[in-house]
């Protein structure tokens, strides 16, 4: 009797030892995954921030050129000097 107590707590013992091995191993395929999912994130967001930065440069070189050839092309303008307030006769009102 003493024998079939044992087999049948070693058998429990061996049940639980599977259950948490297999919950062991669903746990590091979730890490997995997960680090997975953050690396490709992480590689997806370096793509569109290099993207971003090209774009950037080129605007900036195309705005550069726009107002060089803008400058080149644009009249000589002299600036006016300024007129003199032209001041009003005192009226008679105010006297």
């Amino acid at each position: 009797m003493m024998e079939h107590q044992g087999s049948k707590a070693a058998e429990a013992r061996q049940r639980a030892e599977g259950k948490f091995a297999k919950a062991k191993k669903r746990d590091a395929d979730v890490m997995d995954f997960q680090r997975q999912r953050q690396n490709a994130e992480q590689a997806k967001l370096q793509r569109l921030r290099a993207l971003r930065l090209a774009k950037e440069a080129v605007d900036r070189e195309s705005l550069a050129k726009a107002e060089a050839e803008a400058a080149l092309t644009a009249p000589k303008v002299k600036p006016r000097k300024a007129r003199k307030p032209k001041t009003e006769p005192a009226s008679q009102e105010a006297l």
